[in-house]
């Protein structure tokens, strides 16, 4: 559960980026990662305002790439703030529930987590959009017959 409103939140936070909500978003994470101190505010609103520029710098068809791969950094930050203080949890998911409720629609981003564990496969579908992830594992004798691969249809 705990991963969902990781994931959730910085999802949010991404989404809120370069937005007419982003001062909203902005002042929330900078008070759950003031808990650390004023140098950690001051390290997170830096990071921030970086991120935030590096979005307004490329063209508005490029906006969800920069998202994309700002995600997995503030999923980090938001595990370490998590792991440390564990009684932010609440605060977190509500900060996220009432920046996502300010989001234009197209902004709201969605957050979908599949895991397979040995030969499994998954199918995950979000949007319309089906992404198959299959791996085969084969002794080295089948593994030419079968090209043990990763095959991805979109």
């Amino acid at each position: 559960m705990i991963e969902e409103v990781i994931a959730a939140a910085a999802a949010t936070l991404t989404g809120a980026m370069a937005t007419d909500v982003w001062q909203f978003a902005r002042d929330g994470v900078l008070n759950l990662f003031g808990r650390h101190g004023d140098s950690s505010a001051a390290l997170t609103r830096a990071r921030l305002d970086k991120d935030v520029a590096a979005i307004e710098a490329v063209g508005s068809g490029h906006r969800e790439v920069v998202r994309a791969q700002l995600l997995p950094r503030w999923q980090t930050r938001l595990e370490d703030l998590l792991e440390e203080f564990p009684d932010a949890r609440q605060e977190l998911d509500e900060w996220a529930a009432r920046v996502q409720k300010q989001l234009p629609q197209a902004q709201v981003s969605w957050v979908q987590n599949n895991i397979a564990h040995g030969q499994g496969m998954v199918i995950g579908v979000q949007n319309g959009t089906v992404n198959l992830h299959q791996t085969r594992t084969a002794s080295p004798a089948t593994a030419d017959a079968l090209g043990d691969k990763t095959d991805d249809v979109s």
